[in-house]
């Protein structure tokens, strides 16, 4: 049974004050309270994030002493953690492996946080339209930094660019025609974003000026296509929701096959896009995306 030492019970407590921290043959840390506006962060919560955190970036169950490894905590504190997060459904725990994992009662909180933001009440009707229209699926991304877009949302019919791509997934960007938004109206600058481009993969990759050419394109006309280069056989649109002061928040991607979508039926849907882009753009200071 994966359990803590006795050792542990005294120097792997939370503190009050903090969380002593110490990294696998490393030496020790103190978490303590930042320059927040108001109060302080509490150490036990910072740990606990920790441990989601680590939970969350794995591709498989960990053990106690790999979650205190990488989330630099006592192995003790990892384990108590890890137990209280189990006892209140945060956790799974598979008795065979002795592995921990995030349970799929988050979902329940992702789902609340998507319905009080007010966002799909917005985005559904017009993503619904726009995928009946014109016999695309439809994604909703919000834009988590220069390197990184999570899915909220899509809609459409049996069709996907990717089997993987799932409701809360992060997919690194620039990548794609939402690549070419991001690089459009981001905050990167040219050697930030070649940088972000080397390490990305396409079916058919373009080259840097390439792909810088169609970023001026996209800022200039205010979307972006992609035939094919992402994804072999499919064409992608996308169009960007920006705050009022003009910063990019969320990202409208259309996918389709190749084969459906000639020139008519591409300005047709890159204009419905832009539509409903726009839509959202104005109606972006009554939700709540933090």
């Amino acid at each position: 049974m994966d359990r803590p030492h006795a050792a542990d019970s005294g120097t792997g407590t939370l503190q009050a004050r903090g969380v002593e921290t110490e990294p696998f043959g490393g030496s020790r840390e103190r978490v303590v309270p930042g320059d927040l506006s108001r109060g302080k962060p509490v150490g036990a919560v910072v740990a606990a994030a920790k441990v989601l955190r680590t939970l969350h970036a794995s591709e498989r169950p960990l053990n106690a002493s790999e979650v205190a490894r990488a989330a630099r905590l006592h192995r003790g504190t990892a384990y108590n953690i890890l137990r209280t997060l189990q006892a209140e459904g945060f956790v799974g725990y598979d008795e065979a492996t002795r592995g921990y994992s995030v349970s799929l009662h988050l979902l329940e909180f992702a789902y609340g946080v998507l319905r009080r933001s007010g966002l799909m009440d917005l985005a559904r009707p017009p993503m619904h339209a726009i995928s009946d229209a014109h016999g695309v699926s439809v994604y909703l991304s919000k834009v988590l930094g220069p390197s990184s877009l999570l899915l909220l949302d899509w809609v459409g019919i049996a069709f996907r660019t990717d089997l993987h791509v799932t409701v809360g997934r992060q997919s690194p960007v620039p990548a794609g025609a939402s690549g070419v938004i991001m690089g459009a109206f981001g905050s990167s600058n040219e050697p930030e974003l070649e940088a972000l481009f080397s390490q990305v993969e396409w079916y058919q990759k373009p080259s840097f000026t390439d792909f810088l050419a169609r970023v001026n394109e996209a800022r200039r006309t205010g979307f972006a296509v992609d035939h094919g280069a992402m994804y072999q056989g499919i064409t992608l649109v996308s169009v960007p929701v920006l705050s009022p002061s003009w910063e990019l928040l969320l990202i409208l991607t259309a996918a389709g096959h190749s084969h459906d979508l000639d020139a008519e039926a591409l300005g047709a849907l890159s204009r419905a896009m832009q539509s409903a882009a726009g839509r959202l753009s104005e109606s972006v200071r009554l939700l709540r995306l933090g």
